[in-house]
């Protein structure tokens, strides 16, 4: 079931359960198919059903939960097109954000993309002092959503970053699934690419790191469902 999350200052309780609810299901703390009880769930987070209840709510919208009439409330499963269309309109939005990059790109920006990178670089060397693997892809995941972010914040589109990432919720559980921690170092490989691409301003490399860092994932994904 959903583990207690700590609250942000100053959250009230529905963004607290709406965001708590949604990091438990994107974790998979929540899985896929999974029934989702309102007491169990306002016994979890210590608020009453009317928060849960507005936040199951919010999360039908992004296809997240499914809310089944005279039947009940689960974590929806994996949608393979949402997956695929996430992906494509990720891919189209950030090739576009790395070429303007390697025209004009701000120093703070790339700064912040090399410190998040070393940051990925310390969590691989710590990997084994971490107390488990569920942990470790937990971090990583939220160095990699930050990397991304860096990327669309340095051109102002930081707007653009959340509608990709809040899109993208079903391509994340896939990579969960997928066991990320299997492709980490690969990862960050593909991330320090991104970083010579636009200190170097290599225009042309732009479409072959991002179709490996973020189409390729797909391939094995379409086998896992045939």
């Amino acid at each position: 079931m959903l583990e207690m999350s700590a609250r942000v200052p100053g959250e009230n309780n529905i963004n607290f359960s709406y965001r708590a609810i949604r990091e438990g299901i994107l974790s998979l703390d929540l899985k896929p198919g999974q029934l989702l009880n309102v007491g169990e769930l306002s016994e979890a987070l210590k608020v009453s059903s009317t928060p849960i209840k507005n936040a199951l709510w919010k999360l039908q919208q992004e296809h997240l939960v499914d809310l089944i009439p005279q039947v009940g409330t689960y974590v929806s499963k994996i949608n393979l097109e949402l997956v695929e269309e996430a992906a494509n309109m990720w891919f189209d939005l950030e090739k576009e954000c790395l070429k303007a990059a390697c025209q004009a790109y701000p120093k703070e920006s790339l700064n912040q993309l090399k410190r998040n990178l070393y940051f990925q670089e310390m969590l691989l060397e710590q990997q084994s002092n971490l107390v488990n693997e569920k942990e470790f892809v937990g971090e990583f995941c939220k160095l990699d959503e930050e990397f991304h972010s860096i990327i669309f914040d340095g051109h102002g589109r930081n707007t653009t970053w959340k509608a990709v990432s809040y899109m993208a919720s079903d391509y994340q559980r896939m990579m969960m699934l997928k066991q990320v921690n299997v492709h980490v170092e690969q990862m960050v490989e593909e991330h320090k690419e991104i970083i010579s691409i636009i200190e170097n301003k290599t225009i042309e490399q732009v479409e072959t790191v991002l179709k490996s860092h973020i189409l390729r994932p797909l391939d094995g994904w379409r086998q896992h469902q045939k």
